[in-house]
Protein backbone atom coordinates (compact mmCIF):
# COMPACT_ATOMS: atom_id res chain seq x y z
CA UNK A 1 0.00 0.00 0.00
CA UNK A 2 1.67 3.19 -0.98
CA UNK A 3 0.49 6.88 0.78
CA UNK A 4 0.48 9.60 -1.08
CA UNK A 5 2.31 12.97 1.08
CA UNK A 6 2.54 16.02 -0.41
CA UNK A 7 2.55 14.61 -4.08
CA UNK A 8 5.68 11.74 -3.37
CA UNK A 9 4.72 8.06 -3.24
CA UNK A 10 5.75 6.72 -0.11
CA UNK A 11 5.79 3.06 0.49
CA UNK A 12 4.75 1.87 3.84
CA UNK A 13 7.94 0.17 4.74
CA UNK A 14 9.97 2.71 3.61
CA UNK A 15 12.55 5.41 5.38
CA UNK A 16 13.36 8.17 3.89
CA UNK A 17 16.76 9.70 4.95
CA UNK A 18 16.83 7.62 7.63
CA UNK A 19 13.21 8.94 8.77
CA UNK A 20 10.70 6.26 9.69
CA UNK A 21 7.32 7.21 7.18
CA UNK A 22 5.75 8.20 10.90
CA UNK A 23 8.49 10.40 11.63
CA UNK A 24 8.98 12.30 8.18
CA UNK A 25 5.43 12.94 7.91
CA UNK A 26 6.08 15.18 11.12
CA UNK A 27 8.86 16.44 9.55
CA UNK A 28 7.68 17.08 6.55
CA UNK A 29 4.58 18.76 8.42
CA UNK A 30 7.19 21.24 10.36
CA UNK A 31 9.11 21.67 6.78
CA UNK A 32 5.88 23.63 5.12
CA UNK A 33 4.83 25.44 8.41
CA UNK A 34 8.07 26.92 8.42
CA UNK A 35 8.31 27.43 4.89
CA UNK A 36 4.70 29.40 5.06
CA UNK A 37 5.96 31.53 8.81
CA UNK A 38 9.01 32.07 6.68
CA UNK A 39 7.56 33.62 3.84
CA UNK A 40 6.63 36.22 6.30
CA UNK A 41 8.91 36.99 8.49
CA UNK A 42 10.04 40.19 7.30
CA UNK A 43 7.88 42.61 9.80
CA UNK A 44 8.10 44.92 12.68
CA UNK A 45 8.71 43.01 15.65
CA UNK A 46 5.06 43.60 17.44
CA UNK A 47 3.41 42.35 14.53
CA UNK A 48 5.46 39.20 14.37
CA UNK A 49 5.27 38.63 18.31
CA UNK A 50 1.68 39.43 17.89
CA UNK A 51 0.74 36.72 15.33
CA UNK A 52 3.16 34.69 17.48
CA UNK A 53 0.70 35.17 20.76
CA UNK A 54 -2.57 36.09 18.67
CA UNK A 55 -4.77 33.41 20.43
CA UNK A 56 -2.52 33.25 23.78
CA UNK A 57 -3.51 34.89 27.24
CA UNK A 58 -0.99 35.97 29.94
CA UNK A 59 -1.51 32.96 31.44
CA UNK A 60 -0.91 30.23 28.84
CA UNK A 61 1.92 32.53 27.83
CA UNK A 62 3.17 32.41 31.13
CA UNK A 63 2.98 28.43 31.11
CA UNK A 64 4.13 27.89 28.37
CA UNK A 65 7.31 29.78 28.10
CA UNK A 66 8.04 29.75 32.09
CA UNK A 67 8.41 33.77 31.85
CA UNK A 68 6.13 35.80 34.10
CA UNK A 69 2.70 37.15 33.13
CA UNK A 70 3.83 40.52 32.38
CA UNK A 71 6.31 39.87 29.88
CA UNK A 72 3.46 39.06 27.63
CA UNK A 73 2.47 42.29 27.92
CA UNK A 74 5.43 43.92 27.35
CA UNK A 75 6.61 41.86 24.46
CA UNK A 76 3.03 42.86 22.99
CA UNK A 77 2.44 46.83 23.46
CA UNK A 78 6.49 47.68 24.80
CA UNK A 79 9.41 45.81 23.03
CA UNK A 80 10.41 47.46 19.77
CA UNK A 81 14.12 48.45 18.42
CA UNK A 82 14.39 51.15 20.86
CA UNK A 83 13.05 49.12 23.83
CA UNK A 84 14.57 45.62 22.80
CA UNK A 85 14.20 42.29 25.21
CA UNK A 86 16.58 40.32 25.90
CA UNK A 87 17.82 37.57 23.07
CA UNK A 88 17.46 34.70 25.41
CA UNK A 89 13.61 36.32 25.74
CA UNK A 90 13.19 35.51 22.24
CA UNK A 91 14.55 32.28 22.21
CA UNK A 92 12.54 31.52 25.38
CA UNK A 93 9.42 32.06 22.99
CA UNK A 94 10.61 30.05 20.32
CA UNK A 95 11.26 26.63 22.35
CA UNK A 96 8.05 27.63 23.58
CA UNK A 97 6.36 27.35 20.43
CA UNK A 98 8.56 25.57 18.67
CA UNK A 99 9.64 28.34 16.35
CA UNK A 100 12.74 27.55 13.60
CA UNK A 101 15.97 28.87 13.86
CA UNK A 102 14.73 31.79 11.41
CA UNK A 103 11.77 32.90 13.40
CA UNK A 104 14.28 33.95 16.11
CA UNK A 105 16.37 36.03 13.63
CA UNK A 106 13.46 37.98 12.23
CA UNK A 107 12.27 38.47 15.44
CA UNK A 108 16.10 39.42 16.88
CA UNK A 109 16.60 41.17 13.12
CA UNK A 110 13.06 42.96 13.52
CA UNK A 111 14.80 44.18 17.01
CA UNK A 112 18.19 45.46 15.22
CA UNK A 113 20.49 42.25 16.87
CA UNK A 114 21.08 38.90 15.91
CA UNK A 115 22.88 35.88 16.78
CA UNK A 116 26.58 35.44 16.05
CA UNK A 117 27.81 31.80 15.51
CA UNK A 118 31.49 33.09 17.12
CA UNK A 119 29.68 33.81 20.07
CA UNK A 120 29.50 31.17 22.38
CA UNK A 121 26.26 31.52 24.11
CA UNK A 122 24.43 32.82 20.58
CA UNK A 123 25.63 29.94 19.27
CA UNK A 124 24.33 27.73 22.07
CA UNK A 125 20.57 29.34 21.02
CA UNK A 126 21.16 28.41 17.39
CA UNK A 127 22.07 24.89 18.86
CA UNK A 128 18.82 24.40 20.92
CA UNK A 129 16.75 26.31 17.72
CA UNK A 130 17.78 23.59 15.56
CA UNK A 131 19.17 20.35 17.02
CA UNK A 132 16.72 20.29 20.07
CA UNK A 133 13.29 21.22 18.85
CA UNK A 134 10.38 20.22 20.46
CA UNK A 135 12.52 20.02 24.11
CA UNK A 136 11.02 21.78 27.20
CA UNK A 137 12.33 24.85 28.03
CA UNK A 138 13.79 22.95 31.60
CA UNK A 139 15.25 20.45 28.97
CA UNK A 140 17.04 23.03 27.07
CA UNK A 141 18.41 24.89 29.94
CA UNK A 142 19.68 21.46 31.42
CA UNK A 143 21.60 21.48 28.05
CA UNK A 144 22.65 25.29 28.35
CA UNK A 145 24.00 24.62 31.58
CA UNK A 146 25.54 21.18 30.39
CA UNK A 147 27.42 23.34 28.00
CA UNK A 148 28.65 26.06 29.96
CA UNK A 149 25.97 29.09 29.75
CA UNK A 150 25.86 31.23 33.09
CA UNK A 151 22.91 31.49 34.38
CA UNK A 152 21.57 35.01 33.18
CA UNK A 153 21.42 33.34 29.59
CA UNK A 154 19.48 30.28 30.41
CA UNK A 155 15.66 30.23 29.12
CA UNK A 156 12.48 31.56 30.86
CA UNK A 157 12.54 33.01 34.43
CA UNK A 158 15.62 30.80 35.56
CA UNK A 159 17.25 32.92 33.20
CA UNK A 160 16.13 35.74 35.27
CA UNK A 161 16.41 35.10 39.17
CA UNK A 162 19.17 37.33 40.68
CA UNK A 163 22.03 35.65 41.99
CA UNK A 164 22.50 36.45 45.45
CA UNK A 165 25.96 37.29 46.93
CA UNK A 166 27.42 35.24 49.54
CA UNK A 167 28.38 37.79 52.38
Amino acid sequence: MNTTNKGNNIADNECIGGYSIEEWEKIETEFYKDLENHREYDKPFRTLINEILKNETSGSFAMKTELEPNMFSRLKHKVDDSDPCQKNTIITICVAYNLDLMMAQALMHSLGSGLNGRNKNDYAYAFILTRCRGKTIEECNDILKKIGLKRSYLLGEEGRRKVRKRK
